[in-house]
């Protein structure tokens, strides 16, 4: 259990939102749309290749389509299309884990001040949390491209909790990926409590891990602390 914990932060992508499935469901969903353009291009050959470029979000954006013409003989401009489509209707393919609203919930009727900081661009990161509805369930949301710093700089953690209003020390980070969250939240002197990610194979200096959001409301103590 954790006392006295006042507040608690999350990512976004991997942690709140399922990605993996979001994006696979996205590239379904657009090679229906663009079906006629692929040709003979199956389903599967189009969410594998879509799907290596991405590399789980890390992948340069613009760069997620190129190569796709010479790859299955498409026409040169179709990229451009599909990388247009992607900054449009990805957004509304997000999905969030299921136990995810339900331990927000469950946390803010405990008390619990909550964050949110994400790294990625206003107009992507900003459309994701209006087509989730999940702006009105957090006290304060950090976009990196707002705040000019991204996990895991210390300074946009530091910035959450000043606007929380809340002492490090008190204060825990849950977020999926181990350098950017779990170092980010552990440099700026929070618990960082790792979402386990099973691609993710080495060890990870987590101060707690978890395998399910919902795991959180019972690590946590129930109410603010004096």
């Amino acid at each position: 259990m954790l006392l006295n914990i006042e507040a608690v932060l999350f990512d976004l992508d991997g942690t709140l939102l399922d990605r993996r499935r979001s994006f696979a469901r996205f590239v379904r969903q657009q090679w229906e749309r663009f079906a006629p353009s692929l040709g003979t291009v199956s389903q599967e050959d189009y969410v594998q290749a879509v799907a290596e470029r991405d590399r789980d979000g890390y992948g340069p954006r613009k760069d997620l389509f190129t190569g796709l013409s010479a790859r299955f003989e498409l026409p040169p401009a179709l990229p451009q299309r599909l990388l247009e489509d992607y900054r449009v209707r990805f957004p509304g393919a997000c999905l969030l884990f299921p136990d995810a609203k339900p331990t927000l919930s469950a946390l803010r009727a405990a008390g619990i001040k909550l964050g949110l900081i994400t790294n990625g661009s206003v107009r992507m990161q900003g459309r994701k949390l209006e087509c989730l509805a999940l702006r009105p369930m957090f006290d304060t949301i950090l976009i990196s491209e707002a705040e000019g710093a991204h996990k895991p700089d210390r300074r946009i953690f530091e910035r959450a909790l000043e606007r929380l209003n809340t002492d490090p020390a008190r204060a825990v980070f849950v977020g999926d990926d181990p350098d950017a969250d779990v170092a980010g939240a552990r440099a700026a002197g929070m618990h960082a409590i790792w979402r386990r990610d099973p691609h993710v194979l080495r060890t990870v200096a987590a101060d707690t891990i978890i395998d399910e959001l919902g795991d959180l409301v019972s690590l946590l103590r129930t109410g603010r602390a004096s």
